[in-house]
């Protein structure tokens, strides 16, 4: 069985404050590609930033202030925003991709 298991999905936060969103996940696989995307609320979804194994790549946006709690063997992938911003208002989707 392969998924995500978000939970907190809806967070109110200070600016300038610092928030966890939480994703787990379960796979057989031992290098999944594992994502944060999100959805403004005016409807544009944005990519936020990919990891695996050996990679990572990040939006131009979430440099410095995006940053993940990745664990293989807890199976956990929570993102982390620091100094938090009003653009930051989203709903954040955590994603997992197996290889073809």
């Amino acid at each position: 069985c392969n998924q995500v298991t978000q939970s907190s999905p809806e967070q109110r936060v200070a600016s300038g404050s610092e928030v966890t969103l939480l994703c787990t996940f379960q796979t057989t696989y031992s290098d999944p590609d594992l994502y944060w995307y999100r959805k403004r609320p005016d409807g544009v979804f944005q990519f936020v930033l990919y990891r695996d194994n050996t990679r990572s790549y990040d939006a131009d946006f979430a440099r410095g202030r995006f940053t993940v709690l990745h664990s293989m063997s807890q199976k956990t992938f929570h993102l982390v925003i620091s100094s938090v911003r009003p653009e930051d208002t989203a709903t954040y989707y955590c994603a997992l991709r197996l290889p073809r």
